[in-house]
């Protein structure tokens, strides 16, 4: 079987409680981290069920941390 290797954009929206906006920003990289052997062979086993004929090998991500934008604070809408 062959390997094939796909960079995907992805878009995230990562709801944070904290003190302020500053310490609430430094924790949010940390939740996109990649997904763990378990979750991957959930995803395997569900594609197998679903009839498709490929296996997920590894799932890897880098955040660029400086593009974190936020859109809201306690559910209000942030205009910037």
């Amino acid at each position: 079987m062959r390997e094939f290797v796909f960079e995907v954009r992805l878009v995230a929206v990562v709801r944070v409680r904290g003190q302020n906006e500053s310490l609430a920003r430094e924790v949010v990289a940390s939740a996109l981290g990649s997904p763990s052997t378990e979750e991957l062979t959930l995803a395997n086993e569900a594609d197998f069920v679903m009839g498709r004929q490929a296996t997920i090998v590894a799932v890897d991500f880098s955040v660029d941390e400086d593009s974190a934008k936020l859109i809201e604070i306690d559910s209000k809408t942030v205009d910037r």
